[in-house]
């Protein structure tokens, strides 16, 4: 069995992020943070990983309310090994 991982954002954190920045939708935050608005939904509803330029605008922008990379991502493991069928 192989394993694989991939960082993704906490539950809840779209909340936290809409709070921090005094914003009302996840548009409002995706462009606080200056990222595309279609590439903040995937990655906050779990259909794609925020990729290293994504963790380090998020990171730069929201540091100065005391949120930390733990408070934000988790990481999360996953079986890459196909099963084989006979």
């Amino acid at each position: 069995m192989s394993q694989g991982a991939t960082i993704r954002l906490r539950a809840g954190v779209d909340e936290q992020l809409k709070e921090a920045l005094g914003c009302k939708t996840a548009t409002e935050v995706a462009e606080a943070l200056g990222v595309d608005q279609g590439q903040y939904s995937r990655v906050i509803r779990g259909r794609s990983d925020p990729g290293p330029q994504f963790q380090a605008r998020l990171l730069l922008r929201v540091q100065q309310y005391g949120l930390t990379f733990d408070d934000l991502f988790h990481v999360v493991e996953f079986d890459t090994a196909l099963e084989e069928t006979a």
